[in-house]
Protein backbone atom coordinates (compact mmCIF):
# COMPACT_ATOMS: atom_id res chain seq x y z
CA UNK A 1 0.00 0.00 0.00
CA UNK A 2 1.31 3.46 -0.88
CA UNK A 3 0.98 6.56 1.24
CA UNK A 4 0.88 9.80 -0.68
CA UNK A 5 2.77 12.85 0.58
CA UNK A 6 0.52 15.15 -1.41
CA UNK A 7 -3.06 15.06 -2.65
CA UNK A 8 -4.62 16.47 -5.78
CA UNK A 9 -8.36 16.79 -6.25
CA UNK A 10 -10.22 16.59 -9.55
CA UNK A 11 -10.92 20.33 -9.70
CA UNK A 12 -7.23 21.18 -9.39
CA UNK A 13 -6.39 18.65 -12.10
CA UNK A 14 -8.95 20.10 -14.48
CA UNK A 15 -7.72 23.64 -13.84
CA UNK A 16 -4.09 22.66 -14.49
CA UNK A 17 -4.76 20.40 -17.48
CA UNK A 18 -7.97 21.57 -19.21
CA UNK A 19 -7.26 19.46 -22.32
CA UNK A 20 -7.06 16.20 -20.35
CA UNK A 21 -9.90 13.96 -19.17
CA UNK A 22 -8.80 11.87 -16.18
CA UNK A 23 -10.49 8.47 -16.16
CA UNK A 24 -9.01 6.50 -13.26
CA UNK A 25 -6.08 6.43 -10.88
CA UNK A 26 -3.66 3.63 -11.84
CA UNK A 27 -1.19 3.97 -9.00
CA UNK A 28 0.16 6.27 -6.33
CA UNK A 29 3.43 6.68 -4.47
CA UNK A 30 4.88 9.23 -2.10
CA UNK A 31 5.82 11.65 -4.90
CA UNK A 32 3.91 10.35 -7.90
CA UNK A 33 0.34 9.75 -9.07
CA UNK A 34 -0.44 7.91 -12.31
CA UNK A 35 -3.79 8.22 -14.08
CA UNK A 36 -5.37 6.66 -17.10
CA UNK A 37 -6.50 9.67 -19.11
CA UNK A 38 -7.69 10.91 -22.49
CA UNK A 39 -6.07 13.76 -24.42
CA UNK A 40 -7.19 15.40 -27.62
CA UNK A 41 -3.88 14.81 -29.40
CA UNK A 42 -2.75 11.37 -28.13
CA UNK A 43 -5.99 9.64 -27.15
CA UNK A 44 -5.73 7.11 -24.30
CA UNK A 45 -2.60 7.72 -22.23
CA UNK A 46 -0.92 7.10 -18.90
CA UNK A 47 -0.61 10.54 -17.30
CA UNK A 48 2.05 10.83 -14.57
CA UNK A 49 2.16 13.72 -12.12
CA UNK A 50 5.35 13.94 -10.06
CA UNK A 51 6.02 16.29 -7.18
CA UNK A 52 9.52 17.60 -7.79
CA UNK A 53 10.78 18.69 -4.34
CA UNK A 54 14.51 17.99 -4.15
CA UNK A 55 14.04 15.10 -6.56
CA UNK A 56 13.82 17.18 -9.73
CA UNK A 57 17.12 15.84 -11.08
CA UNK A 58 15.96 12.26 -10.56
CA UNK A 59 12.65 13.15 -12.20
CA UNK A 60 14.39 14.55 -15.26
CA UNK A 61 16.61 11.48 -15.42
CA UNK A 62 13.53 9.26 -15.36
CA UNK A 63 12.06 11.16 -18.27
CA UNK A 64 15.31 11.17 -20.22
CA UNK A 65 15.82 7.46 -19.58
CA UNK A 66 12.28 6.49 -20.54
CA UNK A 67 12.29 8.76 -23.61
CA UNK A 68 15.29 6.96 -25.05
CA UNK A 69 13.33 3.70 -25.40
CA UNK A 70 10.35 2.75 -27.51
CA UNK A 71 7.83 -0.06 -28.11
CA UNK A 72 7.40 -2.95 -28.00
CA UNK A 73 9.39 -3.51 -24.77
CA UNK A 74 8.73 -0.01 -23.40
CA UNK A 75 5.87 2.52 -23.63
CA UNK A 76 6.23 5.54 -25.91
CA UNK A 77 6.78 8.89 -24.19
CA UNK A 78 4.67 11.48 -26.01
CA UNK A 79 5.55 14.66 -24.14
CA UNK A 80 6.38 16.09 -20.74
CA UNK A 81 6.63 19.42 -18.98
CA UNK A 82 6.15 21.29 -15.72
CA UNK A 83 3.02 22.75 -14.19
CA UNK A 84 1.50 23.98 -10.95
CA UNK A 85 -1.35 21.95 -9.48
CA UNK A 86 -3.06 23.24 -6.33
CA UNK A 87 -0.02 25.44 -5.63
CA UNK A 88 2.30 22.43 -5.94
CA UNK A 89 5.08 22.45 -8.53
CA UNK A 90 4.99 19.23 -10.52
CA UNK A 91 6.41 17.57 -13.60
CA UNK A 92 3.96 15.73 -15.84
CA UNK A 93 4.64 12.94 -18.30
CA UNK A 94 2.23 11.81 -21.00
CA UNK A 95 3.05 8.32 -22.19
CA UNK A 96 1.46 5.48 -24.11
CA UNK A 97 -1.16 3.56 -22.15
CA UNK A 98 -0.41 -0.15 -22.35
CA UNK A 99 -3.47 -2.38 -22.40
CA UNK A 100 -2.95 -5.66 -20.63
CA UNK A 101 -2.63 -7.41 -17.30
CA UNK A 102 -0.19 -6.56 -14.55
CA UNK A 103 2.35 -9.31 -13.99
CA UNK A 104 1.52 -9.01 -10.31
CA UNK A 105 -2.06 -10.04 -11.02
CA UNK A 106 -0.88 -13.02 -13.08
CA UNK A 107 1.49 -14.18 -10.34
CA UNK A 108 -1.15 -13.77 -7.65
CA UNK A 109 -3.36 -16.16 -9.62
CA UNK A 110 -0.87 -18.98 -8.96
CA UNK A 111 2.17 -20.60 -10.60
CA UNK A 112 2.36 -20.01 -14.32
CA UNK A 113 3.18 -22.50 -17.07
CA UNK A 114 6.81 -22.90 -18.13
CA UNK A 115 5.96 -21.81 -21.66
CA UNK A 116 4.32 -18.58 -20.46
CA UNK A 117 7.16 -17.87 -18.03
CA UNK A 118 9.80 -18.46 -20.69
CA UNK A 119 8.03 -16.14 -23.15
CA UNK A 120 7.74 -13.36 -20.57
CA UNK A 121 11.32 -13.93 -19.49
CA UNK A 122 12.56 -13.61 -23.07
CA UNK A 123 10.61 -10.37 -23.54
CA UNK A 124 12.07 -8.87 -20.38
CA UNK A 125 15.60 -9.94 -21.25
CA UNK A 126 15.24 -8.23 -24.62
CA UNK A 127 14.19 -5.08 -22.76
CA UNK A 128 17.17 -5.36 -20.41
CA UNK A 129 19.44 -5.87 -23.40
CA UNK A 130 18.27 -2.47 -24.66
CA UNK A 131 18.88 -0.78 -21.30
CA UNK A 132 22.32 -2.40 -21.05
CA UNK A 133 23.26 -1.08 -24.49
CA UNK A 134 22.61 2.44 -23.17
CA UNK A 135 24.54 1.75 -19.96
CA UNK A 136 21.41 2.08 -17.86
CA UNK A 137 20.34 0.01 -14.86
CA UNK A 138 16.59 0.02 -14.24
CA UNK A 139 16.91 -0.99 -10.54
CA UNK A 140 13.16 -1.56 -10.07
CA UNK A 141 12.31 -4.72 -11.99
CA UNK A 142 9.21 -6.06 -10.23
CA UNK A 143 5.77 -7.44 -11.19
CA UNK A 144 4.04 -4.10 -10.55
CA UNK A 145 6.21 -2.47 -13.23
CA UNK A 146 5.42 -5.01 -15.93
CA UNK A 147 2.31 -5.21 -18.12
CA UNK A 148 1.65 -8.29 -20.23
CA UNK A 149 -0.10 -7.44 -23.49
CA UNK A 150 -1.58 -10.29 -25.55
CA UNK A 151 -0.11 -8.92 -28.79
CA UNK A 152 3.36 -7.60 -27.90
CA UNK A 153 4.13 -9.55 -24.73
CA UNK A 154 5.76 -8.11 -21.59
CA UNK A 155 6.29 -4.33 -21.41
CA UNK A 156 8.58 -2.74 -18.80
CA UNK A 157 7.41 0.46 -17.09
CA UNK A 158 8.74 3.12 -14.72
CA UNK A 159 12.36 4.29 -14.74
CA UNK A 160 11.85 6.19 -11.48
CA UNK A 161 15.04 4.95 -9.77
CA UNK A 162 17.06 4.12 -12.87
CA UNK A 163 20.82 4.60 -12.64
CA UNK A 164 22.80 5.81 -15.65
CA UNK A 165 26.28 4.37 -15.21
CA UNK A 166 27.84 7.25 -17.14
CA UNK A 167 26.44 9.84 -14.68
CA UNK A 168 27.10 10.57 -11.03
CA UNK A 169 24.86 8.80 -8.53
CA UNK A 170 22.03 10.76 -6.90
CA UNK A 171 22.15 8.65 -3.73
CA UNK A 172 24.44 9.92 -0.99
CA UNK A 173 27.49 7.78 -0.30
CA UNK A 174 26.59 7.69 3.40
CA UNK A 175 23.09 6.35 2.74
CA UNK A 176 22.63 2.97 4.39
CA UNK A 177 20.43 1.67 1.58
CA UNK A 178 20.24 2.52 -2.10
CA UNK A 179 16.92 3.18 -3.88
CA UNK A 180 15.12 -0.16 -4.11
CA UNK A 181 12.06 -2.33 -3.64
CA UNK A 182 12.72 -4.91 -0.88
CA UNK A 183 12.30 -8.43 -2.20
CA UNK A 184 13.57 -7.57 -5.69
CA UNK A 185 16.69 -5.50 -5.02
CA UNK A 186 20.09 -7.16 -5.38
CA UNK A 187 22.47 -7.23 -2.39
CA UNK A 188 24.74 -4.55 -3.88
CA UNK A 189 21.69 -2.32 -4.36
CA UNK A 190 20.52 -2.88 -0.80
CA UNK A 191 23.99 -2.06 0.55
CA UNK A 192 24.37 1.01 -1.69
CA UNK A 193 27.58 -0.39 -3.18
CA UNK A 194 27.63 1.97 -6.12
CA UNK A 195 30.68 0.51 -7.81
CA UNK A 196 29.00 -2.89 -7.95
CA UNK A 197 25.76 -1.60 -9.55
CA UNK A 198 25.66 -2.91 -13.12
CA UNK A 199 23.43 -4.67 -15.63
CA UNK A 200 23.87 -7.73 -13.41
CA UNK A 201 21.84 -5.91 -10.75
CA UNK A 202 18.79 -6.07 -13.02
CA UNK A 203 19.54 -9.72 -13.79
CA UNK A 204 19.17 -10.51 -10.09
CA UNK A 205 15.65 -9.03 -10.08
CA UNK A 206 14.87 -10.82 -13.35
CA UNK A 207 15.83 -14.11 -11.70
CA UNK A 208 13.49 -13.41 -8.79
CA UNK A 209 10.64 -12.68 -11.22
CA UNK A 210 11.23 -15.94 -13.05
CA UNK A 211 11.38 -17.86 -9.77
CA UNK A 212 8.18 -16.19 -8.57
CA UNK A 213 6.28 -16.86 -11.80
CA UNK A 214 7.18 -20.56 -11.74
CA UNK A 215 6.69 -21.18 -8.02
CA UNK A 216 3.95 -18.70 -7.20
CA UNK A 217 5.96 -17.02 -4.44
CA UNK A 218 8.91 -14.68 -3.97
CA UNK A 219 11.67 -16.56 -2.10
CA UNK A 220 12.82 -13.37 -0.34
CA UNK A 221 9.43 -12.08 0.84
CA UNK A 222 7.69 -15.36 1.63
CA UNK A 223 6.65 -15.40 5.31
CA UNK A 224 8.18 -11.94 5.86
CA UNK A 225 6.09 -9.43 7.78
CA UNK A 226 8.25 -6.36 7.20
CA UNK A 227 10.52 -4.86 4.56
CA UNK A 228 13.46 -5.29 6.96
CA UNK A 229 12.86 -9.02 7.11
CA UNK A 230 12.82 -9.20 3.30
CA UNK A 231 16.10 -7.27 3.14
CA UNK A 232 17.82 -9.56 5.64
CA UNK A 233 16.46 -12.62 3.84
CA UNK A 234 17.81 -11.32 0.52
CA UNK A 235 21.26 -10.86 2.03
CA UNK A 236 21.40 -14.14 3.95
CA UNK A 237 19.04 -16.73 2.45
CA UNK A 238 19.97 -18.92 -0.50
CA UNK A 239 16.77 -20.02 -2.32
CA UNK A 240 16.38 -23.68 -3.12
CA UNK A 241 16.84 -24.69 -6.73
CA UNK A 242 13.45 -24.80 -8.45
CA UNK A 243 12.17 -28.33 -8.84
CA UNK A 244 9.56 -29.72 -11.21
CA UNK A 245 10.56 -27.49 -14.11
CA UNK A 246 13.09 -27.56 -16.92
CA UNK A 247 16.48 -28.11 -15.28
CA UNK A 248 18.35 -25.75 -17.62
CA UNK A 249 15.81 -22.98 -17.02
CA UNK A 250 16.11 -23.56 -13.27
CA UNK A 251 19.92 -23.37 -13.51
CA UNK A 252 19.82 -20.07 -15.42
CA UNK A 253 17.44 -18.55 -12.85
CA UNK A 254 19.63 -19.69 -9.95
CA UNK A 255 22.73 -18.28 -11.66
CA UNK A 256 21.10 -14.86 -11.98
CA UNK A 257 20.23 -14.86 -8.27
CA UNK A 258 23.79 -15.27 -6.99
CA UNK A 259 24.56 -12.92 -4.08
CA UNK A 260 27.81 -11.60 -5.55
CA UNK A 261 27.21 -9.67 -8.74
CA UNK A 262 30.39 -10.91 -10.45
CA UNK A 263 29.13 -14.49 -10.13
CA UNK A 264 26.01 -13.77 -12.20
CA UNK A 265 25.84 -13.98 -16.02
CA UNK A 266 27.82 -11.20 -17.71
CA UNK A 267 24.95 -9.59 -19.61
CA UNK A 268 21.25 -9.80 -20.53
CA UNK A 269 22.23 -10.75 -24.08
CA UNK A 270 24.19 -13.72 -22.71
CA UNK A 271 21.10 -14.86 -20.80
CA UNK A 272 18.97 -14.36 -23.90
CA UNK A 273 21.18 -16.74 -25.89
CA UNK A 274 20.94 -19.31 -23.09
CA UNK A 275 17.15 -19.01 -22.94
CA UNK A 276 16.84 -19.57 -26.69
CA UNK A 277 18.43 -22.98 -26.14
CA UNK A 278 15.90 -24.05 -23.49
CA UNK A 279 13.61 -26.74 -24.93
CA UNK A 280 10.39 -27.27 -22.97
Amino acid sequence: MFESLFSIDSIALTDAFPDVVFDAKLGEGGQKIVFKAQTQSEGSVAFKIIKTNQQIERTIREIDAASSFSPPRFPQIYRYGDATVADIDVVFIVEQFIEGVSLRKLIDSGPMSEEEVLNIGLDLILGLTETAEKNLVHRDIKPENIIVNEYVGAVLLDFGIARHLDLNSLTQDVAIFGPMTPGYAAPEQINNEKRSISVRTDLFAWGILMYEMLSGYNPFTKSCRTASEAIIRTLKYEPELLQGCNSELSRIISWCMRKQSHRRPPSPNYVYELLKGVVL
